[in-house]
C-alpha cells in the first residue's frame, strides 16, 4: 500500500481481506471473528456488517443439499430454475440488470399453480389466529422459516446452488403459491452478481409462451434481490432419465415441444445457452416447460458474460463453440446443439459426451465427433440418428438453421413422413476421423482427446507410410470421381406421377428419347406425386425424378432443368362469397393428395396468410376427382394452365378463379413463387377480369452425387436432336435462371448455352 492510498486501492485491499476470510471459512477452518476483525481496524465496521449479513444468509439458506435429499416430502414437483432437492437450475447468474427497471410484472397463469396436495390457505400457514404479522420478518437475521419477505411468506427451501437460493412461498396479496429466487449472498453480492441475477428475469419477462416459465415480479427488498415465478408441479427430464432411456416417440415429442418454445424465444432475440434435461420441466399434464434462462444471451448484444470469452453452460450439453469460449459464435445453433444432446440422452440414457472431469468433457465436446445414437441403442430408427447427428455437428452452419426446422423434422418423423435432414456422407465422416488422428490433428492445429484404438493404429501406420497413403488416396479419389462421372446406371428409372397425368406422359417421352440416344432401357415409375418422387430418389429407387419446385431441397437433390410453369389455380364454386384467401379458414378445401407438389405449394401459400392445415378441413383428394367436384368444394390446383381436365372444369361455369391480391409481396417472401396473371377472356372467356396468381415450376432433378453422364443424357433428351422443346421452358431461359441448385454438369451445359446466346 502507498502512504496515501486512493479509493480504488482501498477497495482492492478490502476485497482481498474479505476473500481471505471466505476462503478460510469455506475450507472449514475455525476462524475467530474478533481476532480477524482486530487485524484490520480501518475496515472493522464494514467487515462486521457484511459478516453479519453472511450469517443471515447461512440461516436463510436452510438445510444443506444432503439434508434436502433426505427429507421426505409429499410434493413431487419442480420449480422454475430448480428441481426440488437438487442444486441444478440455481447456478450461474444473469446479465444486463437495469437498476431503473427493477420491477417487471407479468400476467399470472393460474393453470400452473400448486396442486391440491400442497395447497394451503394463509390462515393455515399463519398458525394461531391466522395473523400474518406473527411471522418473523426476513429483516431479522435470526428468522426461521416460515417468515415474511415483503409480500411473500417464505415456507421452505426448494433448492440452492452456488449463487441462488429458491423458496416455496405464498404471495399474500393474491394468495397464490410461487417460487421465489434470490441471490444467496444478499448484500454481499457484487455488481456483476446482481447483473447476472437480473438477466434471467429480464430475458424471460419478454416471453409469453405456455412452454416457458412465467416471471411474475422481480425487484429488491431491504438489499436482497429476488424474483418470483411459476411453481411447476411435476418433474423434469433429468429425473425421468434416472429410470433409463425413453421410448422414442415420447422423447421426440418432448424435444419437438422444446424446439417450438425455443424458436419462439429466438424470435424475440433470446438464446437460452443452458438447455439440459434439468431445465426442461414436465408438468402434471405431461407438457414441457423450459426454465432457467440464467445464461440467456440477447442476440446482437455483447455485454457482461457474453463478451468475456468465458466457457459457460453445462459441459455435457454445451456446444463446441461454448466449450471453446467463443462467445461471438454462440447463437441459435448453440441451442440447436443442446436440444440434439438432450434428444441423444433421452434415447440412450446418457449425454453424448461425459468424462471423469469437467475439463475432459469439454475437450471431448470440442474435438471428438459425436457418437451415433444407434451405437448405443441399435433399435433406434435411422432417421432419428440422422436428426441427432445434424444437431450435434461441430460446425454451427451444418446444424439445423433454426429450432423451427428441427421441430418440423421431428414432427415429420412422428407423422411417418420423410425427414429433410440427410446423414453426413461417408467421405465427410472419413475426413473427420482422419483429421482427429493425433498427429494429423497436431499438424493442422487441432487437438484430440483420448484417440480410439483404430486412430492410434492409423497414426503408427501414418508415421511409416504417410507419403504413400496420401499419394494412393489422392489417385484413388481422382480415379473414382472420373469413373463415377462417366458411368451410367445399368437401368435408368424415372419417377413421374399418376398414370395419365402430365408428369407421367412427359416422363414417357423423355424415356423414349434417352433409349434412342444411348441404347439404355429407361423405365418410368408411376407415383403418388412430388413428395414420393423425392423419397424414391433419395432412397435410390429412382435415378431421375420430375417434381414441383416446392418439394425440392437444395441440400438433397440437384436440378437438371426447369420444365414448365405451373400456375396456382384457386377454384371457388360460383355463388359462394369467398373474396380472399383468408376467407377459406374453416372451409372444406381440396389441397391435393398428401404426397403431391400441389399440397406442398398450397401450404406455403397459406402460411404466408397466417394459416396452416389446422385452420382448414382438408379433403385428401386431387382436384380432378369426380366425387370431390360434385360436392363443389374450394380447390387448389398447381398445374399447367392448358391441362384439358382443368380447362373443362373452369369453362363449365361451375367454378371461378380466386385472385391473390398480395401476390407481388409473396414473391419476395418465397423466392420459388413467380407472378402469374390469368388474362380476361382466358379459358374461353370464363375469366371475366384479370386474375392475379402465382406460379411455381416443374423441375427435372437427380441426386446431388448423380454421374455427369446421366445429367448430360437427360439434357440431350430435352433439348438436342429434336428434343422435347414443345411446351417446355426454353434452354436459353433456363440458362438465365437464378437460384436453382443446378447439378455441376447442368450448370456447365447452360453456361455454354449462355455463351452462344451472347
Amino acid at each position: 500500500m502507498t502512504e496515501n492510498p486512493s479509493e480504488d486501492e482501498l477497495t482492492e485491499e478490502f476485497d482481498e481481506i474479505l476473500l481471505e476470510f471466505l476462503r478460510e471459512h469455506d475450507s472449514k477452518k475455525v476462524v475467530d471473528r474478533e481476532v480477524f476483525l482486530g487485524q484490520y481496524p480501518q475496515f472493522r465496521d464494514r467487515l462486521a456488517q457484511l459478516l453479519e449479513t453472511a450469517d443471515w444468509i447461512e440461516k436463510m439458506a436452510g438445510p444443506t443439499l444432503a439434508e434436502i435429499a433426505d427429507q421426505e416430502t409429499s410434493t413431487v414437483g419442480s420449480i422454475a430454475g430448480e428441481p426440488i432437492g437438487t442444486a441444478e437450475g440455481v447456478e450461474q447468474g444473469q446479465d444486463l440488470y437495469d437498476p431503473n427497471a427493477a420491477t417487471i410484472d407479468a400476467p399470472a397463469r393460474p393453470r400452473r399453480l400448486l396442486s391440491e396436495e400442497v395447497d394451503f390457505s394463509l390462515s393455515e400457514l399463519a398458525g394461531s389466529g391466522g395473523k400474518i404479522s406473527e411471522f418473523p420478518s426476513l429483516e431479522n437475521s435470526q428468522a426461521a422459516l416460515p417468515c415474511r419477505f415483503g409480500d411473500y411468506i417464505l415456507q421452505r427451501v426448494l433448492g440452492r446452488g452456488g449463487m441462488g437460493v429458491v423458496y416455496l412461498a405464498t404471495q399474500t396479496a393474491l394468495n397464490r403459491e410461487v417460487a421465489v429466487k434470490m441471490i444467496r449472498s444478499g448484500a454481499l453480492a457484487s455488481d456483476d452478481e446482481v447483473d447476472r441475477f437480473y438477466r434471467e428475469a429480464r430475458s424471460v419477462a419478454k416471453l409469453t409462451h405456455p412452454s416457458i416459465v412465467t416471471i411474475y415480479h422481480c425487484g429488491e427488498s431491504n438489499g436482497h434481490h429476488y424474483f418470483s415465478m411459476d411453481y411447476i408441479p411435476g418433474t423434469d427430464l433429468s429425473k425421468i432419465l434416472l429410470e433409463g432411456p425413453l421410448e422414442a416417440k415420447r422423447a421426440v415429442k418432448y424435444v419437438m415441444d422444446v424446439a417450438r418454445a425455443i424458436h419462439y424465444a429466438h424470435s424475440y432475440g433470446v438464446v437460452h445457452r443452458d438447455l439440459k434435461p434439468a431445465n426442461v420441466l414436465i408438468d402434471e399434464s405431461d407438457h414441457v416447460v423450459i426454465t432457467d434462462f440464467g445464461l440467456a444471451k440477447q442476440m446482437g448484444a455483447e455485454q457482461g458474460l457474453t463478451a468475456t470469452g468465458a466457457t459457460i453452460g453445462t459441459p455435457s450439453y454445451m456446444s463446441p463453440e461454448q466449450a471453446a469460449g467463443k462467445s461471438e459464435a454462440q447463437g441459435i445453433a448453440t441451442d440447436v446443439y443442446a436440444m440434439g444432446a438432450i434428444l441423444f440422452a433421452l434415447l440412450t440414457g446418457k449425454p453424448p459426451f461425459q468424462a471423469e472431469s469437467v475439463m475432459q468433457t469439454i475437450m471431448l465436446v470440442i474435438n471428438r465427433p459425436a457418437p451415433q445414437v444407434r451405437q448405443q441403442q441399435a433399435n433406434i430408427h435411422v432417421d432419428l440418428e440422422t436428426i441427432v447427428g445434424k444437431c450435434l455437428e461441430k460446425q454451427p452452419h451444418l446444424r439445423y438453421a433454426s429450432a423451427a426446422h428441427l421441430a418440423d423434422d421431428l414432427e415429420r418423423f412422428l407423422n411417418g413422413h420423410p425427414i429433410e435432414a440427410r446423414p453426413p456422407t461417408l467421405m465427410r465422416r472419413a475426413r473427420f476421423w482422419i483429421e482427429n488422428i493425433p498427429i494429423v490433428a497436431a499438424l493442422t492445429g487441432g487437438r484430440q482427446v483420448e484417440p480410439s484404438r483404430s486412430q492410434r493404429w492409423a497414426q503408427n501406420l501414418f508415421l511409416t507410410t504417410a507419403a504413400g497413403i496420401l499419394a494412393i488416396g489422392l489417385l484413388g479419389n481422382s480415379l473414382w470421381d472420373q469413373f463415377r462421372d462417366s458411368s451410367l446406371p445399368n437401368r435408368i428409372t424415372i419417377a413421374s406421377g399418376s398414370p395419365g397425368g402430365m408428369y407421367y406422359d412427359l416422363a414417357g417421352k423423355i424415356s423414349d428419347r434417352m433409349r434412342t440416344g444411348n441404347g439404355r432401357q429407361p423405365t418410368v415409375t408411376a407415383t403418388g406425386g412430388s413428395v414420393e418422387n423425392l423419397k424414391q430418389l433419395l432412397d435410390k429407387h429412382a435415378d431421375v425424378a420430375l417434381m414441383q419446385e416446392s418439394t425440392v431441397r437444395a441440400d438433397q437433390v440437384a436440378v437438371v432443368a426447369p420444365l414448365f410453369f405451373e400456375p396456382i389455380h384457386i377454384l371457388i364454386p360460383r355463388g359462394t362469397e369467398i373474396s380472399k384467401v383468408t376467407d377459406l379458414k374453416g372451409q372444406s378445401v381440396v389441397l391435393g393428395s398428401k404426397d403431391s407438389g400441389t399440397r406442398q405449394a398450397s401450404l406455403k401459400l397459406l402460411k404466408y396468410f397466417g394459416m396452416s392445415e389446422k385452420d382448414l378441413d382438408i379433403v385428401d383428394s386431387d382436384w380432378n376427382t369426380v366425387g370431390v367436384r360434385e360436392r363443389r368444394l374450394p380447390m387448389f390446383a398447381v398445374i399447367k394452365a392448358e391441362q384439358p381436365g382443368l380447362s373443362e372444369l373452369i369453362t363449365s361455369g361451375e367454378y371461378r378463379l380466386l385472385s391473390i391480391a398480395d401476390a407481388p409481396n409473396m414473391t419476395l417472401a418465397e423466392p420459388m413463387f413467380r407472378l402469374y396473371q390469368f388474362p380476361a377472356g382466358a379459358y374461353r372467356g370464363s375469366v371475366e377480369a384479370p386474375v392475379s396468381s402465382l406460379a411455381t415450376a416443374a423441375l427435372m432433378v437427380v441426386r446431388r452425387d448423380a454421374p455427369s453422364r446421366l445429367v448430360e443424357e437427360c439434357l440431350k433428351a430435352l433439348y438436342e436432336n429434336h428434343g422435347l422443346t414443345d411446351g417446355l421452358i426454353a434452354k436459353e431461359m433456363a440458362a438465365e435462371w437464378q437460384g436453382l441448385p443446378y447439378h455441376p454438369a447442368a450448370r456447365k451445359y447452360f453456361e455454354e448455352v449462355a455463351k452462344r446466346v451472347d
